[in-house]
């Protein structure tokens, strides 16, 4: 095609658009594009460059784009009159949103020329068709190209995206998670929180009270604080387990940024990919609880209830939820029963402040005998040893700490020489500086825990005695000795050889982990 030599007064805008899909077709960079195209209007007197527009690094697929939004703008303030580009794709490989495109450009008498010579609007339009067809036939063919690609490393274990809250990328293995130490200790103790009764609203309250960084901190938002849906996330995540779980979603198609939720038959599962923070046991526990919980029901705000998951239904197995009304005292009945009513199980109603006082009368007597104090303290100390050995390791802490100075001290030679930004280092820094506040608080705590750990166990055993004396108990305390309570209705059928307290109209069965006699 030949363009008239003769001086034009155009007002030029110069598009240039690169994606790192096309990388096989459309080699040139951005700059390369903005030189072509200039000298392509200087050779040929076409008028003046008004602007250079740029989409760097953004597909064709869609319309929604930085650049061309700015030129729909100054199109729109009459600043244009022609439109310059490398070849028809570059502006864009929709078919359907492309001809529309140029159908909108028409009605505002706006030229469109392509520097390989294969388009102009005023001589072009009647082909322009075949040609944004094939556009988007090459594009589609790419987006194939890449998800199958995807998919295969996926079946490889690959971790395709951003690791997840608790783990890191290898920097030895592409697309391997390796634990993150001082986020791992964050989800240990949302999942212990959980599994003692916490909601995750409380969970969320009790992390940003902490100073703990929250997953959105990580990607340079050091303001986000926790909230319950990320502790929901976390919770029913199986990546903790060691498993790896992708392509739960996809695009609706390569035109569309929407997503869509595939069935759980489609989803890729690798097992064992990575080393787990959670084991498979207390997270399948974990999701059994979740699934028992009804909205409203089953977690606390903060004040877990004396005998919250202890106490049992001696007819249906169920759990018995607390149930505190205006007429009756604080009390726990049969879950199915709230439920289902009659037609599945009985009520058996339990009050809490009697149950207390069988309790305390039953350990109190137990103490008497100077034996069982040493056996109580042994339980006591190794409740606080387990705790110790799951949240608080310590030279994992100072590990941690350690490395997030040295990268804070890579960051500011990087920022002397001149190798970063400004505002990337000041935007890193302030993640590390929180990093590092939380890491320090928690190692404190350790250290402080870890100094008192001689008289901690001995402190806890006179409290125990004193609360008991005074009628008075929490859930820790019974945690600590009961393995379970059984709670049986006047009709209910006993098994054999049980220990029988008198309760009212009916029975319980107190299972101790040690046995008081």
């Amino acid at each position: 095609m030949i363009i008239n030599q003769i001086k034009n007064n155009y007002k030029i805008a110069v598009y240039t658009r690169e994606s790192r899909d096309e990388d096989g077709e459309n080699y040139e960079t951005i700059e390369t594009q903005k030189e072509l195209l200039i000298d392509f209007a200087n050779q040929r007197n076409l008028g003046e460059i008004a602007k250079v527009y740029v989409d760097d690094n953004v597909s064709g697929s869609g319309f929604d784009r930085v650049g061309l939004n700015e030129l729909k703008v100054d199109i729109e303030n009459k600043q244009v009159d022609l439109i310059l580009i490398k070849d028809l794709s570059r502006l864009g490989r929709n078919n359907a949103q492309t001809l529309l495109f140029l159908d909108y450009l028409e009605e505002r008498r706006i030229r469109v020329i392509s520097s390989d010579g294969r388009y102009d609007s005023e001589k072009d339009n009647e082909t322009v068709g075949i040609d944004t067809w094939y556009n988007e036939r090459y594009i589609k063919d790419i987006s194939k190209k890449i998800r199958a690609n995807l998919i295969h490393k996926i079946n490889r274990g690959e971790y395709i995206g951003s690791a997840p809250y608790g783990y890191r990328k290898s920097e030895e293995k592409r697309n391997r998670l390796v634990i993150d130490e001082t986020t791992a200790l964050v989800v240990k103790e949302i999942y212990n929180m959980y599994k003692t009764g916490y909601g995750y609203a409380y969970i969320s309250r009790q992390l940003n009270s902490k100073g703990y960084a929250s997953p959105s901190s990580k990607h340079g938002n050091t303001n986000a604080s926790w909230g319950p849906v990320a502790v929901q996330r976390i919770i029913a995540n199986r990546v903790y387990t060691g498993d790896t779980i992708q392509r739960v979603s996809e695009k609706v198609s390569f035109k569309s940024k929407k997503t869509r939720r595939l069935p759980e038959n489609m989803w890729v599962i690798t097992e064992n990919t990575h080393t787990p923070i959670i084991d498979k046991d207390t997270f399948y526990e974990i999701q059994k609880i979740r699934k028992g919980r009804r909205k409203g029901q089953g977690h606390h705000k903060g004040e877990i209830h004396v005998f919250k998951g202890l106490l049992q239904c001696g007819k249906c197995g169920k759990t018995l939820f607390a149930r505190k009304r205006k007429s009756r005292p604080m009390g726990y009945i049969c879950s199915t029963y709230a439920k289902y009513g009659l037609s599945q199980c009985t009520s058996h109603y339990i009050n809490e402040e009697k149950l207390i006082s069988v309790i305390s009368k039953s350990i109190l007597s137990a103490f008497n005998k100077k034996k069982w104090n040493s056996e109580v303290q042994r339980l006591i100390e190794n409740k606080i040893f387990k705790e110790k050995e799951s949240d608080n390791n310590q030279n994992l802490l100072k590990k941690n700490l350690e490395s997030k100075i040295k990268q804070q001290d890579v960051l500011y030679m990087d920022k002397l020489e001149g190798r970063i930004s400004v505002e990337l280092f000041e935007r890193t820094n302030a993640f590390l500086e929180k990093s590092l506040a939380s890491l320090r608080g928690m190692l404190r705590k350790v250290q402080n825990s870890k100094n008192n750990y001689g008289n901690e166990v001995e402190r806890i055993f006179k409290d125990y005695i004193n609360y008991l004396k005074s009628g008075n108990l929490t859930n820790d305390m019974t945690r600590i000795l009961i393995k379970n309570i059984v709670v049986f209705d006047q009709n209910d059928k006993l098994p054999e050889g049980i220990t029988k307290k008198k309760q009212g109209n009916g029975l319980i069965q107190i299972n101790y982990y040690c046995n008081f006699q």
